[in-house]
C-alpha cells in the first residue's frame, strides 16, 4: 500500500471514530433544523439553497432508514469531513513523502474546533 493511501485511510478512520463518538444525536442550533426539514421534504432552505447537499443528504438518510433522520444527516457530515481530512493528509504524504507530517497535518486539520463542531452536526460550508 502506498504512503498516500495508508495515510488517507489512517486519518479518515481515526477522525471518523472521534467524530462518531462525539456526534450530535439530534437537531442542533442554527441551521440544522431548517436543513433537516428541507432534507425530509426535498425543499429549499434559505439562499443559496444548497440543492446538491439536500439531495445527497436525503438519499443518505433514506438509505440509513433505521436511524432517525437528524442522526443520519449528522453522520453524513462526520463521514464527509473525515474523508476530506484524509484526502488532505494523503496529498501531503504524496507531496512531501513524509507519513508522520501528513498524519499530523490531517489530524490537526480535522481536530480544529470549527471543523470538529461542523463535522458532528447538520451543517455545510
Amino acid at each position: 500500500m502506498s504512503d498516500a493511501r495508508f495515510v488517507f485511510l489512517a486519518v479518515s478512520i481515526l477522525l471518523m471514530i472521534v467524530y462518531a463518538a462525539t456526534l450530535a444525536p439530534d437537531v442542533t442550533l442554527w441551521d440544522a433544523g431548517e436543513f433537516n426539514a428541507a432534507i425530509g421534504s426535498l425543499g429549499i432552505p434559505h439562499p443559496p439553497g444548497t440543492p446538491l447537499y439536500i439531495l445527497v443528504a436525503s438519499v443518505w438518510a433514506r438509505t440509513l432508514g433505521i436511524l432517525p433522520q437528524p442522526l443520519a444527516v449528522n453522520l453524513l457530515s462526520a463521514v464527509a469531513t473525515a474523508v476530506a481530512c484524509g484526502l488532505l493528509a494523503g496529498l501531503v504524504a504524496k507531496w512531501t513523502r513524509n507519513r508522520l507530517a501528513a498524519i499530523a497535518g490531517g489530524l490537526t486539520a480535522g481536530s480544529m474546533l470549527a471543523v470538529w463542531n461542523n463535522a458532528t452536526e447538520t451543517e455545510i460550508y
